[in-house]
């Protein structure tokens, strides 16, 4: 028993010289399990059901016994998000590294989360949702689920961009707040995106421009920038943008920054962008449009029948507790940082327990940077997962032992 926990305390060391060796760049035909296996992971893929009917996949980069992290993606995105990089400098590998047992949780809607127990994909039903509902449906199931699994009692969530979103959204709203208080020992919320007066990405300048939101959920009432409609969509904001957007990559999206790297931008590109629903990205429109950071607006009719309120109540950020790191970057075109001191000065002093603004940094740079800006960030990181959901050390004689 005592071998076994120690083994799954060692941590295995990345070198940045590995990436190029026999792992290879990452490729669109590559699997989360089989990318892995190459250092040594042996990971497991589980099946998450939310209590209206979705079926999520989670990839466990298992540590039984150990302190547990879950890592939810952003917009448009997918678990391979955190392991893009040199796996020197991914998130999800060095955090496996410390010691945690990591969870790659995947929304609803992406490339690996397209199940229901009885709507298909091809009905507009199973594609209407955005980061609302996944804050009310996807983020319980996902906790409740991976502390069932490892009979812990809390862990650490680490979101970025929409993983923000909907666990803002969880955290606030009455049918959930309670129950990740009691179950989230740390929300690190990396790249937030709460208001988005300030917003530049060049896709949701173009939607809020030419206000495309209704259009494309009319165009496109199923999936959304998934690899099979990428050219269709792609196609479609060429002519509704009069030229502006041709081709919808990374850089179109979340922006570029000097400190992201060309291999890295390669990887995430393998297997971006994952898929969403128009709604989505609708209701970031919508955000924009209102400068308020609030639930999906139906318009008033349909809002009294949802919402018994003729506009869509807003999150209340006031009323969040579970204790909250901000990494914002100085560059983030979706999370800029304006908007992000707005939504900060709405918490409660106590709630807020670090915070801080990496210049230059752009929407993805957490995720993509080279050495240089992954050391301005990751000490801050791993020294919060330690405080808060610390891997216990082995006493010497159980080492002797």
């Amino acid at each position: 028993m005592v071998m076994s926990v120690l083994r799954c305390a060692l941590p295995i060391f990345f070198a940045a010289s590995s990436w190029s060796a026999e792992a290879g760049h990452i490729k669109p035909d590559d699997t989360i399990p089989n990318y892995l296996a190459h250092y040594g992971i042996q990971v497991q893929e589980h099946s998450i059901f939310t209590d209206d009917g979705y079926i999520l996949t989670a990839f466990r980069l298992p540590r039984p016994g150990a302190p547990v992290a879950l890592l939810q993606h952003g917009i448009l995105c997918s678990s391979w998000f955190w392991i893009d990089n040199d796996p020197s400098l991914a998130p999800g590998l060095q955090v496996y590294n410390m010691g945690y047992d990591v969870w790659l949780t995947n929304s609803r809607g992406n490339m690996f989360s397209k199940r229901h127990r009885t709507l298909s994909t091809n009905s507009k039903e199973f594609w209407d949702f955005s980061f609302g509902e996944m804050g009310l449906h996807d983020v319980p199931a996902n906790v409740g689920y991976i502390l069932n699994q490892t009979s812990q009692p809390t862990l650490t969530y680490v979101g970025h961009s929409q993983g923000t979103s909907q666990f803002f959204a969880a955290m606030t709203s009455p049918s959930t707040k309670e129950f990740l208080e009691a179950r989230v020992n740390l929300f690190v919320a990396m790249s937030p995106v709460t208001y988005m007066s300030h917003q530049s990405s060049l896709l949701l300048k173009a939607m809020t421009t030419f206000r495309l939101g209704s259009v494309m959920e009319k165009t496109f009432p199923y999936s959304f920038l998934g690899w099979q409609s990428l050219d269709v969509v792609s196609d479609f904001f060429c002519t509704a943008t009069l030229g502006m957007i041709c081709r919808i990559g990374v850089d179109v999206i979340c922006g570029r920054s000097a400190e992201d790297t060309d291999d890295a931008i390669t990887n995430i590109s393998a297997h971006f962008p994952a898929g969403t629903s128009v709604k989505c990205m609708n209701h970031y429109e919508q955000l924009i449009l209102s400068g308020k950071f609030e639930a999906y607006d139906y318009g008033e009719k349909e809002n009294m029948k949802r919402y018994n309120t003729s506009t869509p109540p807003q999150f209340d950020l006031s009323t969040a507790k579970v204790p909250t790191a901000l990494f914002i970057g100085g560059n983030d075109m979706l999370g800029d940082p304006t908007d992000e001191e707005a939504a900060a000065s709405k918490f409660q002093s106590s709630t807020i327990v670090f915070k801080d603004v990496y210049d230059g940094f752009s929407h993805a740079t957490f995720f993509a940077g080279d050495a240089p800006s992954f050391n301005k960030w990751w000490p801050s990181f791993s020294s919060l997962l330690k405080q808060y959901n610390p891997v216990p050390v082995p006493e010497l004689s159980s080492v002797l032992v």
